[in-house]
């Protein structure tokens, strides 16, 4: 959800007017009081971060986490969260920090060989071996394959 809106009952802006003394009339949005909040999510034992209305605080005391989002057709396991299941803490302090997701952007191999025309010129003016050797020395630092 976007903007300022209410992720459990949806509430946003009501649209409204400020009259001045001499009858002006201009426009302006009540807001809703949202806040960002972490609430206890006792079925899966963590904290999700919701921005809600206070408002929808007063209804989650009620209704409960789970059946507003229902309500609200909010996926809550997608959203932001802090563990605190005890077993979790447990086998993190075990295993060691979780494992970190992997960068989907980040190349997934050495690339072919590409010299610039700059190092190319200094490569002509030095003799076979050593420019083979600069070559090579290029390639891994740039994690390039050479041919």
């Amino acid at each position: 959800m976007s903007g300022r809106k209410c992720m459990l009952t949806g509430k946003k802006a009501n649209n409204g007017r400020t009259v001045s003394f001499s009858h002006i009339r201009n426009k302006t949005l009540q807001q809703v009081n949202l806040q960002y909040k972490r609430i206890y999510w006792p079925e899966q034992k963590r904290y999700v971060r919701l921005r809600i209305s206070t408002n929808a605080l007063k209804t989650l005391n009620k209704l409960g986490l789970e059946e507003m989002a229902k309500r609200a057709g909010l996926d809550l396991a997608s959203l932001p969260y802090i563990d605190a299941d005890p077993e979790r803490k447990q086998w993190l302090a075990e295993n060691g920090s979780e494992p970190v997701k992997q960068n989907k952007r980040a190349p997934k191999g050495p690339k072919p060989l590409y010299i610039p025309k700059w190092k190319e010129a200094k490569l002509a003016k030095m003799d076979a071996s050593a420019a083979a050797a600069e070559k090579k020395r290029f390639a891994e630092a740039n994690n390039m394959i050479v041919a």
